[in-house]
């Protein structure tokens, strides 16, 4: 595994021109941005992500317009816009590998930047991606692999990812490098997402399981702690209570083990989640993000322009208005109470107090029903706490705490699930 560098933006060939890879943007010697289009500002990311490596023009058009047909003449648009930005008259920088793809030659550093105030102090991995492949259909999972602490830590995938986009993204990056410099992080884009397979369904939650079963054997996992987000926290607990012996520690953050079509009358939740696909599928690929705002605003009601930005853009880029719909719909579906009675190992739950995207009592649930498992309320109103708010450094130190801790325990007697078990028959009458 890399080791950790230090990285400032990085000085491409021609009028001093840099590439700063937090804000994707090209400045020039003065610090003035050079004006770029989206599209060709996303080639110029993929490419620079990968330097002195040809990138085929399947994976640049797959990265930069998913889910959309467009011929070549718009990413040979693009790379024209690209070398004039940089100056690049007898393409030198960008070359063209014939039948192929395009080559990035300047060596670019394939790591974010530092925030101004981080720079002394934090060091910045890089990221190690492969594919795995889920036999039962053949359906390919892209992962990653950052850092090198002394545990591992496997993030179970959630809303909306792509390992290149949040590796960089102003909501995700900060928490990644944060990870990354205490653990060994593995990472994955679902089903779907990112630079996994395209045009498949999100799955059920026991595809899910099998997507996750996939990557960890991949990886050369024996024993990890889990880690889990949102929708991805049911499909953690039921991971954990099928694979006892591989889980160390379950950890989620904002997470739900039911799905909304579980939560409530299951007539209301359904038209709830029809408007929302709906307007998915209608408005979520349009250049104006006034539509994919309206999950930003509901998931990070807190976050700076800087970071709408990014996670707006990052959900353009992650999936398919098609993807999109489907990934809510599948999710919405979800139900992992019944897993939760059989979840023996050391569990901690973090869940913002005045989450609007998923109740806390989501949460609550989730802690009342696995065996000593901690409840931690975050004081913040975001789904998951951006950099910046002391929330962030209170989840991080009781991450940290918790895995840390040579006290905790490893594993819970079987018998003490009769207990959750009959406390799950009685929420299950009082939801019917």
């Amino acid at each position: 595994m890399d080791g950790p560098v230090r990285q400032r933006p990085s000085p491409m060939p021609g009028a001093g021109i840099t590439l700063d890879f937090d804000r994707l943007e090209l400045r020039d010697a003065s610090g003035a941005r050079v004006a770029l289009r989206r599209q060709a500002m996303a080639v110029l990311h993929c490419l620079a992500r990968q330097p002195d490596r040809t990138v085929t023009k399947d994976e640049l058009m797959c990265a930069v317009w998913p889910g959309v047909v467009v011929t070549d003449d718009s990413l040979v648009q693009c790379v024209r816009d690209i070398r004039r930005a940089l100056g690049d008259r007898d393409h030198r920088i960008v070359q063209t590998e014939t039948r192929c793809g395009y080559r990035l030659v300047r060596p670019l550093s394939p790591t974010p930047t530092p925030a101004a105030g981080d720079a002394a102090a934090a060091p910045v991995f890089r990221q190690d991606i492969r594919f795995a492949v889920n036999e039962s259909d053949g359906v390919r999972i892209a992962f990653a692999a950052s850092g090198g602490g002394p545990s591992t830590l496997v993030r179970a995938p959630h809303w909306m990812t792509h390992l290149e986009w949040d590796w960089c993204s102003a909501v995700y990056g900060p928490w990644i490098q944060r990870w990354s410099r205490h653990h060994r992080l593995i990472r994955y884009d679902p089903r779907g997402c990112g630079l996994s397979d395209r045009s498949v369904p999100w799955g059920t939650l026991d595809q899910q399981v099998r997507d996750l079963e996939t990557v960890v054997d991949a990886a050369g996992l024996e024993r990890f702690a889990l880690l889990a987000l949102s929708g991805g926290a049911a499909i953690a607990i039921r991971y954990a209570a099928r694979h006892p012996g591989r889980v160390s520690h379950l950890l989620t953050l904002g997470g739900f083990a039911r799905g909304l079509l579980h939560r409530r009358a299951r007539a209301r939740a359904s038209r709830t989640l029809d408007a929302l696909c709906r307007l998915v599928e209608e408005g979520w690929g349009q250049d104006n993000p006034a539509f994919r705002q309206l999950f930003t605003s509901q998931m990070f009601p807190g976050a700076n322009a800087q970071q709408s930005r990014s996670f707006n853009e990052l959900q353009r880029v992650a999936c398919s208005p098609q993807e999109a719909a489907s990934l809510q719909r599948h999710v919405a579906d979800f139900d992992a109470t019944a897993d939760l009675c059989e979840v023996r190992c050391p569990t901690l739950v973090m869940h913002s107090a005045h989450d609007a995207r998923v109740p806390f009592e989501e949460g609550r649930l989730i802690a009342s029903m696995i065996a000593d498992a901690r409840l931690e309320p975050i004081d913040s109103a975001n789904h998951t706490p951006l950099k910046g708010e002391p929330a962030f450094e209170q989840i991080n130190g009781l991450i940290d705490e918790f895995l840390f801790d040579s006290g905790a325990r490893e594993c819970i007697d079987p018998r003490q699930g009769a207990a959750r078990r009959a406390t799950l028959r009685a929420v299950g009458a009082a939801k019917g």
